[in-house]
């Protein structure tokens, strides 16, 4: 339905595509991306846009919609698009609220051509730009329902289709306040304006929205995702494959997703998952279906929702979750590292020269499977002080054998997971130190031994687990949170494993590869997938 919709809209007009480019230029023009990125916003490509309209499943006589953050209307336009596609006369009424004094004219010049263009082909709009701030203007809506709580005084919508603004809020602010009841922490501004909108919406109203993939996996998003599904059942997914060619030139580190949802507390059967290369949406897109208990996972109270990019990626999250027990059912456990760069500046040192100290290790010593200490990086310390103070703060811990996991990657690399061996027998003092963008794994109750050391690295290594972790979580970070609730093998299975790849004298990839995937059985089609990956 929506590659139809793409391909009549292509060859029946160029006025979304023409027009609302034309306008988001304008703005751009006269405007700093500085200045864009302290609002959140990021422009929805004319094309993508195209695609979220062409989500909505039903279209009323009267249909009434919601586009809060509208921008230039880039997203509003799309619907008037998919007007002209329908024969018989439509009223389309659209609520469009945008804070940006700058762009707020623009978006009433985009408003005033479609309306132009829908009554020349016998259609009606109507709009109402509204200049406030979404979250801010419908207290009554964020707030907790009470016992006297009047849903009628709501404005109510039959869709939403929305790009919100995407930063950082600090838990007291404003909106955190009005909706503590939904977040946790210091979540993002997008996730306040989906649960808004899902409150806005009629019984069976849609929202189509296009938003980072950070909401899906996470704890500072738990709650909300808890809250939002409670009300709103997932009906489309469509994955970016290329994270930076969906929205040009803006510098966007999160995966973008869009996601069509209903207004229903009934989960469908199977939710549709789609998958583009970038903004390239004109092409057929790939799409399939899975069985909503596999793409929405509450077995740990986590609701997380995993997305697999292919056949294949489903196929390897079928595989993983055969494994029995989850990491910590083996007696594993993951922290982060306690040092904090910023607050232990007393203790950094920046030579090794002196006596009392301890390695400091961060991401730049992280190699697959080597910890390589000391790493002179621009000057940067490379040891920390041993002292009463720092031992009572528990910023080091003591030397054991670890797995040591890169937190983040840069959004370049192939690999979102890459894994150390930290063996105590290679370091001769009583304590390490790692800095929090590390994390590290140990065994609870004992020494993990040097074949289960290295047997941990290479599954994390490994292509497979890295495709398994990429369908539970679109960021460049790697939380702890989310290494603990895996399903992982049992450390019999690790220490074979381990005991095989220290036989090699390197660590290629491939090699390593096939020691894994030997050890699960995996051969066929999904062999040759993941052997590929790993060249």
């Amino acid at each position: 339905m929506v590659t139809k919709l793409l391909r009549q809209s292509e060859r029946s007009t160029g006025e979304l595509l023409d027009f609302s480019s034309q306008l988001q230029r304008q703005y751009e023009a006269c405007t700093s991306p500085k200045e864009r990125k302290e609002r959140g916003q990021f422009f929805t490509p004319p094309v993508v846009a195209r695609f979220m309209a062409g989500l909505l499943s039903t279209f009323p006589k009267h249909i009434r919609v919601l586009d809060p953050g509208a921008g230039t209307g880039t997203l509003s336009a799309a619907v008037c698009e998919r007007t002209l596609l329908l024969r018989s006369p439509r009223h389309v009424e659209l609520v469009l609220y945008e804070t940006d004094p700058t762009v707020i004219p623009l978006l009433d010049e985009n408003m005033r051509h479609w309306g132009s263009v829908l009554k020349r082909a016998g259609h009606r709009l109507a709009y109402d730009i509204r200049g406030e701030d979404f979250i801010l203007s419908n207290p009554h809506a964020c707030q907790q329902p009470t016992l006297f709580d009047v849903r009628t005084q709501l404005d109510q919508f039959d869709a939403v289709i929305m790009n919100p603004p995407y930063f950082k809020i600090q838990k007291s602010s404003e909106y955190a306040r009005m909706m503590n009841h939904i977040i946790h922490g210091q979540p993002n501004i997008y996730a306040l304006f989906m649960a808004l909108a899902a409150e806005m919406l009629r019984p069976g109203g849609e929202l189509v929205a296009i938003t980072p993939r950070s909401f899906c996996g996470g704890l500072y998003f738990r709650g909300f995702r808890r809250w939002f599904f409670e009300r709103m059942s997932l009906r489309h997914i469509h994955l970016f494959e290329s994270r930076k060619d969906t929205f040009r030139g803006a510098n966007v580190l999160q995966e973008s997703v869009i996601t069509s949802i209903v207004r229903s507390t009934k989960p469908p059967a199977t939710i549709t998952i789609s998958t583009s290369s970038g903004a390239d949406l004109q092409r057929n897109p790939c799409s399939r279906q899975m069985a909503t208990a596999k793409v929405m996972d509450d077995t740990c109270g986590n609701m997380v929702i995993r997305i697999p990019e292919n056949s294949e990626d489903a196929r390897i999250m079928e595989l993983v979750e055969t494994w029995p027990k989850r990491f910590a059912d083996h007696g594993l456990r993951v922290s982060t590292g306690p040092v904090v760069m910023f607050r232990a500046t007393k203790f950094l040192l920046d030579s090794t020269n002196a006596k009392n100290t301890a390695p400091l290790l961060t991401v730049h010593n992280v190699r697959p499977f080597q910890t390589v200490w000391p790493v002179q990086n621009n000057g940067k310390p490379i040891a920390f002080k041993v002292c009463t103070e720092s031992l009572k703060r528990r910023l080091l811990v003591p030397t054991r054998n670890y797995v040591l996991v890169r937190r983040f990657s840069a959004k370049e690399e192939r690999r979102r997971l890459t894994a150390s061996c930290f063996l105590k027998a290679s370091e001769p003092g009583a304590y390490v130190a790692l800095e929090n963008h590390l994390n590290y794994v140990y065994h609870a109750e004992r020494e993990l031994s040097e074949n289960e050391t290295y047997g941990l690295a290479a599954v994390y290594n490994s292509v497979l687990l890295d495709r398994y972790f990429r369908t539970l979580s679109g960021n460049t970070q790697v939380n702890a949170t989310e290494l603990r609730t895996m399903n992982f093998p049992d450390l019999e299975t690790l220490s074979r494993i381990g005991r095989c790849i220290k036989t090699l004298p390197t660590f290629p990839a491939r090699d390593v590869e096939h020691i894994v995937l030997d050890e699960f059985g995996i051969n066929g089609t999904l062999e040759q997938y993941l052997m590929d990956m790993a060249s």
